[in-house]
């Protein structure tokens, strides 16, 4: 058996088969093992004799995903819809219409004599987002990278263009 790590991602495989047969994810102070219930046991054991530790038990959120088991189909879904949620809560679009897609108009570059946008807002609406573009919800990333390109002198529209796509997570 060998040990192979990117990382955050540790598996462990039978070099036999070349088949992982257990997964431990390390972020800062978490570990989240996925294995059979012999070779779970096997590694909290091992671990367990170099650091102080405790079984927390099946995960069912990390870093903001839900993570859902479905043992009879051997299925794992994750999603960020209790995150999304939050998030449109926070930003008052929580109650917003439903649209069918995440960008639909074309942005200009503000005017020098245009009002700008609430910039602290603005970066707060993009930072918000990032996170479930590139777990979960990767049919946002083209409308965020548009909406990147207004980063620094967001005008109006491109705040028009934030709500839009905050309208579109709603209906998910």
């Amino acid at each position: 058996m060998a040990v192979q790590c990117n990382k955050r991602l540790f598996l462990h495989h039978n070099t036999d088969q070349c088949v992982a047969i257990a997964a431990v994810i390390l972020y800062v102070d978490e570990l989240v093992i996925n294995a059979d219930a012999g070779l779970f046991v096997q590694i909290m054991d091992h671990m367990r004799k170099r650091f102080w530790m405790h079984d927390l038990g099946s995960v069912s959120v990390d870093l903001g995903m839900t993570i859902e088991l479905n043992q009879m189909h051997h299925m794992i879904n994750i999603h960020h819809h209790c995150y999304i949620r939050t998030m449109l809560e926070e930003f008052r679009m929580d109650a917003s219409r439903v649209v069918a897609m995440p960008i639909v108009i074309i942005l200009h570059k503000k005017k020098p004599e245009e009002e700008a946008s609430d910039l602290t807002k603005y970066r707060s609406m993009f930072g918000s987002l990032v996170q479930p573009m590139t777990a979960t919800q990767p049919n946002i990333t083209f409308a965020i990278r548009v909406l990147n390109w207004y980063y620094h002198d967001p005008s109006y529209e491109q705040m028009i263009a934030f709500k839009h796509l905050f309208r579109y997570l709603n209906g998910g």
